[in-house]
């Protein structure tokens, strides 16, 4: 290839592809590990409720037994919080950074602990919804994620391949569907509207279905000119059921239908502001589909399967980024399914041993092509077809001595074309007298499969089937204690993790290779004041320090960042709450721009609101960024200006 066509390419894979560094951090509510619900001294019932889904190697536990980071945001939280996306569910989550390239219509990815978005591994119900053929190596538009598909959600931070198989090396966003049950049929309908064309409307039923239940819902969104634009929209179907076969015997399922189209300022460009202003569009189809089967009752042995498919089809026409970046169209479909068993060898009242194994298989096929003209040797092809298939076994044993548990995890996982890897993990908790300071301490392995785009493309754009898996080692400790008396809880935690065979990309060797090494370490603090029954005060603050030690300043990195929320509910019919959201300032780069290389860090605040003004009838109302501040969120990207809407809603229950 010729040197002129060379360095377009070039340009062009260091626009899509991931910095060989990561960025991350947010939390909210409900019961956390870092957090309890109460500020008691003894468990809350929220306290006890299973915090892990089962899934691979994962059962489901008390989160006062959880080793490391967890958050858990309930459906109580989500209905305070008047959130309408993924983004806006994950907000606040300690350790979380969402970072957007606009609003509803843009992407939004979750950076956990200053690690690249690709290595969260995203589950519903089970399920893994991330696409590695997407160039930035697998991670998830939360702004896709609709909030009527989501009854609560769990954030564990840190390395989890133990746990929950590959990929999983900054940690895992699990998502749950509303569930069905035992009583009679519930129905609820509602519609929003707001500025920017905002428009929304659900409809969800769910009833009994012997000792289980169903549950159904239908979405849509749609938004447009929030910035410049930009335009989404987007249908979303779900279903689910709990079926009890037999005396020891459960059945659940799950389905999930969505498609959607958005147009947004591509990355590199320089926005809307400082770029051409041509719009990237996308067009999208996901569906999900899960079961998981229980044999044995909670007294004897208990024997779980699951399986779950998943399939993404998306079409992506991206404009030219003058002066080196060509325009691209892209085809990609993607389709993974995954099988799971897990048994126990041994349950007692204090210890626990399960075994189990887990084994996927993916096909990727890409039609991609880079128009370049004539001169500079014509458009360049990157299609390719490519499937692998991969797998591990597990064991898991933990046990409580008096105010100790210990855990000790070992995954040995493999992969057609690669060699096997060994994941480990070990913690320990120790929650001393009434058990209201507990001290926690949690380290790993971790790793990660290269993404289909940087394996099998054509060697024009730097793909090498020779790529080794990503991998990290890190660990953490942390303290939460509750004050009863001052009905407050604190939190605070240090982490230290270290990637390294990170894929980054050889100009001289114009290839795609393994040699990436990035360092993250950071506090997370987190507070929760209860000063009234009625009013609550939560707030949360990350800092962190993430560096290639070889290579130059990473980017998309704050600092510091941080929030907080006061939460007045005066009586059941009413909720009330004002947040704020921080970020310091980090560094970006942006094609067309030479003469920066910085976003300016912004502080904003917002208010929700909701009233039941009948049995069945409620008016509920979110507004963002309330102050209507001017803010960038990437050089030449706005952030979104006031934001607000409205909705009225009915529901039987």
């Amino acid at each position: 290839m010729r040197l002129a066509s060379k360095l377009i390419v070039f340009a062009f894979l260091s626009l899509i592809l991931p910095s060989p560094a990561l960025p991350g951090p947010p939390a909210p509510d409900e019961p956390r590990a870092d957090e309890p619900a109460s500020p008691s001294d003894t468990p809350t019932e929220a306290e006890k409720a299973p915090v892990f889904f089962e899934t691979t190697t994962v059962t489901a536990r008390p989160i006062s037994s959880a080793t490391g980071s967890v958050t858990v945001i309930g459906a109580e939280e989500l209905t305070v919080s008047e959130a309408r996306s993924g983004s806006e569910i994950l907000e606040g989550v300690t350790g979380v950074n969402l970072l957007p390239t606009g609003g509803r219509p843009g992407v939004t990815h979750a950076w956990i602990r200053g690690a690249d978005p690709n290595f969260t591994l995203v589950l519903l119900d089970g399920i893994p919804i991330n696409d590695p053929t997407d160039r930035q190596g697998g991670a998830v538009n939360f702004e896709e994620i609709p909030r009527g598909l989501v009854d609560h959600a769990e954030v564990v931070r840190g390395p989890q391949t133990s746990f929950y198989g590959m990929s999983a090396l900054s940690g895992v966003v699990q998502l749950f569907t509303p569930r069905g049950g035992p009583g009679r049929v519930r129905a609820a309908v509602g519609a929003e509207a707001g500025n920017a064309d905002l428009r929304r409307g659900f409809a969800r039923a769910s009833g009994p279905a012997g000792r289980g239940g169903w549950s159904a819902g239908v979405g849509y969104d749609e938004e447009r000119f929030r910035i410049a634009s930009e335009r989404f929209q987007q249908l979303d179907a779900w279903a689910n059921a709990d079926l009890a076969l037999g005396t020891d015997v459960e059945l659940a399922l799950t389905a999930r239908f969505a498609s959607g189209e958005q147009d947004d300022y591509p990355n590199g460009s320089g926005g809307p502001v400082l770029g051409t202003g041509e719009l990237r569009r996308t067009e999208h189809d996901d569906f999900a589909v899960g079961a998981r089967l229980t044999l044995g009752g909670p007294g004897g042995p208990r024997h779980l399967v699951s399986a779950g498919l998943s399939r993404r089809a998306q079409d992506r026409v991206s404009p030219a980024i003058a002066p080196v970046v060509p325009e691209s169209e892209e085809r990609t479909t993607y389709t993974r399914l995954r099988l799971a068993w897990q048994a126990p060898l041994h349950r007692s009242g204090r210890t626990q041993v399960d075994v189990g194994a887990s084994g996927e298989g993916e096909w990727a096929d890409n039609g991609s092509l880079l128009k370049l003209p004539p001169d500079l040797g014509g458009d360049v092809p990157g299609d390719y077809e490519e499937q692998r298939v991969s797998g591990g076994v597990f064991g898991a044993f933990r046990q409580e001595r008096g105010a100790v548990l210990y855990e000790v995890a070992l995954r040995l996982d493999g992969a057609s074309g690669l060699g096997p890897q060994l994941n480990p993990q070990l913690g320990v908790v120790w929650r001393p007298g009434s058990g209201a300071t507990r001290l926690r301490a949690s380290a790993g392995r971790a790793t990660k499969l290269p993404s289909f785009f940087a394996l099998a493309s054509p060697p024009a754009l730097g793909g090498n089937p020779d790529l080794k898996p990503e991998r990290t080692i890190g660990g953490e400790v942390g303290l939460e204690h509750r004050f009863a008396a001052a009905r407050l809880e604190v939190g605070a935690g240090y982490f230290l993790h270290e990637y390294r065979d990170l894929v980054d990309f050889d100009f001289d060797l114009f290839l795609h290779v393994n040699r990436a090494r990035v360092r993250t370490q950071g506090v997370e603090i987190t507070a929760r004041w209860q000063p009234h029954a009625t009013l609550r005060v939560d707030a949360e603050v990350t800092w962190l320090d993430a560096k290639d030690p070889s290579g130059p300043p990473l980017l998309y990195e704050p600092r510091w960042l941080g929030g907080g929320s006061l939460t007045w509910q005066p009586s059941p019919s009413w909720s009330l709450r004002l947040f704020t959201r921080a970020v310091s300032r980090y560094l970006d780069n942006q094609i067309p721009v030479l003469d920066r290389d910085a976003v300016a860090g912004y502080g904003l605040i917002g208010f929700a609101g909701s009233w039941r003004f009948h049995r069945d009838w409620s008016l509920r109302c979110r507004i963002d960024n309330l102050a209507d501040r001017g803010y960038e969120t990437l050089i030449g990207f706005p952030g979104p200006g006031r934001a607000v809407w409205v909705g009225l809603g009915w529901e039987r229950s």
